[in-house]
């Protein structure tokens, strides 16, 4: 009797692990956009949160009005529970009047160490991932002032946009890359050129020229281009040469479009292994009125002497356009050598 008593409190254990395990587990997909973050605080916090995250995810393109790269949408406090398996969530409250619904959440979400160290303005930021969902971005600002959070953003708002940005780019490459890839094609270019890039369904290709040694794909409604070009050797030295050689491109290999001066943007990054030179800016149509948004990347590659320019833009009047440019840089992202 004793031995079949202890078998059963051994199961109902056993059952509660296995429970806690896969609970563990269970956490729905955060929902919502991949460039859109609900920021929960009351009415009167809205305009200086507002003020704070724009210190923080301060990054803007030009298509050509400006377009930032994460769309707030303000909720009210009592909306928490129907909003924190989003996506993206910021809670914000600015100081600690209890009265206010925006104060009053984060006390109750935060432990009292947490509340403690930000509204002293020790650290105002409390960042975590997966809190209420998987693949989810979870922030809490609480600060005593605005001038406060504002100067602890200098310090930490590189590495919040990092975790910002790997979140967007995980999320949107599983949605692109995972379904449905044109494989062969893919084959094709490293097979024929050494190099390869993943092509996700519905691009078609425009261009596959070894004599032009340029590979050029699109996709219709909304209008998005992708081209690759090569040339043998380290022909880039400096960033007016980088320049120069970005800005004529269009003309020379696409016939009708150039870029514009108009809020032309150049400046050094580390594109996948490479040193890179990164332009984007406003494509114009030659003869027509039309023009859209365009990101490059220009880099040599030692491996095999080539020194590649990649170029991606859109074509989407009246509409956002950042998220689709976004995509596009993802596939650009996707670019890889042959490995000798």
């Amino acid at each position: 009797m004793a031995n079949k008593r202890t078998s059963e409190i051994k199961n109902i254990i056993l059952g509660l692990i296995v429970l806690l395990l896969c609970g563990c587990e269970t956490k729905r997909e955060a929902l919502g956009p991949d460039d859109e973050i609900f920021v929960i605080a009351a009415m009167e916090d809205e305009g200086k949160i507002k003020e704070i995250l724009s210190a923080v995810l301060n990054d803007t393109l030009y298509t050509p009005k400006p377009e930032p790269y994460y769309k707030l949408r303000f909720v009210h406090p009592r909306e928490f529970d129907r909003i924190k398996n989003s996506t993206l969530v910021v809670v914000g409250a600015i100081g600690s009047d209890l009265s206010s619904p925006g104060v009053a959440l984060v006390k109750r979400i935060l432990s009292d160490k947490q509340y403690q160290q930000s509204i002293s303005g020790e650290k105002p930021f409390i960042f975590t991932k997966d809190q209420f969902a998987r693949n989810q971005i979870f922030m809490v600002i609480n600060t005593p002032t605005v001038a406060r959070a504002k100067e602890m953003a200098k310090e930490q708002n590189e590495w919040i946009k990092q975790q910002f940005t790997e979140l967007f780019e995980y999320r949107q490459a599983r949605f692109m890359f995972n379904n449905a890839r044109q494989i062969e094609l893919e084959t094709h270019l490293y097979e024929a050129y050494g190099w390869g890039i993943k092509v996700p369904w519905g691009y078609e290709v425009l261009v596959d020229s070894s004599e032009q040694r340029l590979f050029w794909i699109g996709r219709e409604i909304p209008f998005r281009w992708l081209a690759v070009h090569w040339e043998d050797g380290a022909i880039i030295n400096d960033d007016q040469m980088a320049k120069q050689y970005i800005m004529d491109f269009p003309e020379e290999y696409f016939g009708n479009i150039r870029y514009s001066e108009y809020k032309f943007n150049l400046n050094t990054t580390q594109f996948n292994d490479w040193f890179a030179w990164r332009a984007t800016g406003v494509w114009e149509a030659i003869e027509d009125a039309q023009g859209g948004p365009f990101i490059g990347y220009l880099f040599y590659d030692g491996l095999t002497d080539k020194t590649y320019y990649i170029h991606t833009m859109i074509f989407h009047p009246g509409n956002n356009k950042l998220i689709l440019l976004r995509q596009l840089e993802l596939i650009a992202k996707s670019f890889f050598v042959e490995k000798a």
